[in-house]
């Protein structure tokens, strides 16, 4: 069945993944499509052959961008910095790359500014950092997509504004009495607020569009897997400079764990920003083939778990250790099937894969059950605590993600949905997540007594 919204969408996000043109430039170029497509239809075409009309009488633009990626393919460092298509461009990519260094440099320092009031890393600040860490890269991230998007409304300045306002108010100003739970709870679910901060940046004024939320969901699979290649990089980078400095006589380690450390890693989730936004013009998305890697593989791995569990006859109803390894397990599931959901093509029948995938959610599911009633096990014999309470509400909330997943899956295997329904439901959900992390970040300090 032809679906006018996707076929608009897939258009447009392959004239997006080729990188030439401004944001502004597409949704012009996309309105300029809908148009068309509007006045065909009333000239009595059906939809179909209306979509179809207007992609070729605009067929030059897609054209331009596949020749340009095509020839340009073996030159993607030298085009990404130093040539770009036209003279405008040139300027436009010459303060992109500045304002990244910049708000690289910047993150770096917002971290070393707590040692002036005697804070240190590694002398007794290592919670400050833990609760801030979010907030040392996360708003140079939103300024990048800012200017990046355009958005220069004042409505909207004054939220992302107001989001690190208030983050900042909650993990710093907020009172701390032993055992200190509720603080290192805030330092791991703050992330997941501001990341969505990060998320309403990225799409700009489009967050309601599923197209966008899904290109967001692969931006931060493909951003994650950036960073860790450059934080991989700063390693080796790191050893060298203390060894070769070693050889002379000179302990380098101080400067290399204080600043390059510091910069270093702050600046990569920055660089890596860039870095998928960039190279989209050239290269293929790494989304679809890691996928098709990784997802059978963790599905062997969680089968083989189950299955040592069940063997080895061992509860996870009196292990903590248990439960944080099943939760980590899940949240590392859920990371994969949204990356797979986001990197399938919306076009693409029903295959091997999507059975692994459902499989996948199934066995999540699983284990997701297994750990709920070890919760509640535990917390109808312990007590309630903060991260008992926290890791129920997560549960709880990965629960009804993985059965929608798995039920709209079925339904897609049996051809009575289509894929969209799938992506509309996973977008749709994913502020549930921040607000369950807000809970926890806001909430749970007051209800708990700061403790």
């Amino acid at each position: 069945m032809f679906e006018l919204e996707t076929q608009i969408r897939s258009w447009s996000d392959y004239l997006r993944s080729r990188g030439n043109l401004l944001e502004s430039d597409l949704e012009e170029l996309e309105s300029h499509l809908r148009d068309e497509i509007d006045d065909l239809v009333q000239g009595g075409l059906s939809p179909d052959e209306a979509f179809l009309i207007s992609v070729k009488r605009i067929g030059n633009t897609d054209l331009l961008s596949r020749e340009f990626a095509k020839v340009n393919a073996d030159q993607l460092w030298r085009q990404l910095v130093v040539e770009p298509l036209s003279p405008e461009n040139t300027a436009r990519n010459r303060t992109e790359i500045l304002l990244v260094v910049a708000l690289a440099l910047i993150a770096g320092t917002l971290a070393k500014i707590p040692e002036l009031f005697g804070i240190h890393l590694y002398g007794g600040g290592e919670v400050f950092y833990f609760k801030n860490l979010a907030l040392f890269a996360f708003p140079a991230i939103v300024v990048y997509f800012i200017w990046k998007q355009g958005l220069s409304d004042t409505r909207t300045l004054l939220m992302f504004s107001v989001a690190f306002v208030s983050a900042v108010v909650a993990v710093n100003l907020y009172p701390s009495h032993p055992p200190g739970h509720t603080q290192i709870l805030a330092g791991i679910h703050l992330p997941i607020v501001l990341w969505l901060v990060v998320g309403i940046a990225y799409t700009g004024n489009r967050w309601n569009d599923t197209g966008r939320r899904m290109d967001f969901v692969r931006f931060t699979g493909e951003a994650f897997i950036y960073s860790v290649l450059i934080l991989c990089g700063g390693f080796v980078l790191v050893g060298f400079t203390n060894v070769i400095f070693f050889a002379i006589d000179v302990d380098a380690s101080v400067f290399s764990r204080d600043y390059l450390v510091v910069y270093g890693g702050l600046g990569s989730l920055i660089v890596a920003t860039y870095l998928v936004e960039a190279k989209k013009s050239i290269i293929e998305n790494l989304a679809p083939v890691l996928a098709r890697i990784f997802s059978p593989l963790f599905l062997l791995v969680m089968l083989s778990f189950l299955g040592v569990m069940v063997f080895l006859g061992k509860s996870p109803y009196t292990e903590r250790d248990f439960l944080i390894g099943f939760d980590l397990m899940l949240v590392l599931v859920l990371g994969l099937v949204l990356y797979t959901i986001s990197s399938r093509p919306q076009e693409e029948k029903p295959g091997l894969f999507d059975i692994i995938n459902l499989v996948l959610i199934a066995t999540a599911l699983v284990v997701d059950i297994i750990a709920l009633s070890a919760i509640l096990t535990r917390l109808s014999s312990y007590g309630i605590t903060p991260n008992k309470m926290a890791a129920l509400g997560e549960n709880i909330v990965l629960l009804v993600n993985l059965a929608g997943l798995a039920f709209l899956y079925v339904r897609f295997l049996a051809k009575c949905e289509g894929f969209p329904m799938l992506e509309r439901w996973q977008t749709a959900y994913l502020p549930v997540y921040a607000l369950w992390a807000s809970v926890v970040v806001l909430i749970f300090p007051i209800v708990f007594g700061f403790k």
